[in-house]
């Protein structure tokens, strides 16, 4: 009985391989160099060449769901334009997955902080978030954020005063 456990063992572990990572990992890199664009100084026309112009993303903006390319690309000019000295810190990034087999199919996921301030009132943010990214092509084509985008804005307006 010990040697049939024993040799059970053995073969579940054979069969079980590492997961391929590459495609997630070409997809990083991308990704990591469209999220930098929000970074101070702000890049935008960088950021526009890594969206796909079929990219469907979920905005964090309350009531807007999910936005198409112009959409997209007016939310990005919005944070570009309005913050500086934005940094996005102590970032986890992980491969997404396939939503029935848990494999990983080359997606990307990400938590961090997003930390700046407004550029029109000096008052400083920080907001902790999580981003998915689908690529395709070379390009973001699927997009989301989750984030506290509301209470960013009103933290940072004239009528917030930071204690």
């Amino acid at each position: 009985m010990k040697n049939l456990l024993l040799v059970l063992i053995l073969i579940l572990s054979a069969c079980s391989q590492p997961a391929d990572l590459s495609l997630y990992e070409a997809n990083l890199e991308i990704v990591k160099k469209s999220i930098s664009c929000y970074e101070t100084p702000s890049d935008f026309e960088t950021f526009k060449s890594l969206t796909h112009k079929d990219i469907k993303h979920q905005s964090p903006m309350y009531g807007q769901g999910l936005v198409d390319y112009d959409q997209v690309l007016g939310q990005a000019k919005f944070y570009m334009e309005g913050f500086t000295n934005v940094s996005f810190e102590n970032p986890i990034w992980l491969p997404g997955v396939n939503d029935s087999t848990l494999i990983p199919d080359g997606s990307v996921r990400v938590y961090g902080t997003w930390k700046g301030e407004s550029v029109e009132t000096g008052n400083p943010f920080s907001v902790d978030s999580y981003h998915y990214f689908n690529v395709k092509d070379g390009l973001v084509n699927v997009s989301g954020d989750y984030f506290d985008a509301t209470g960013m804005v009103l933290a940072v307006s004239d009528t917030t005063q930071n204690k």
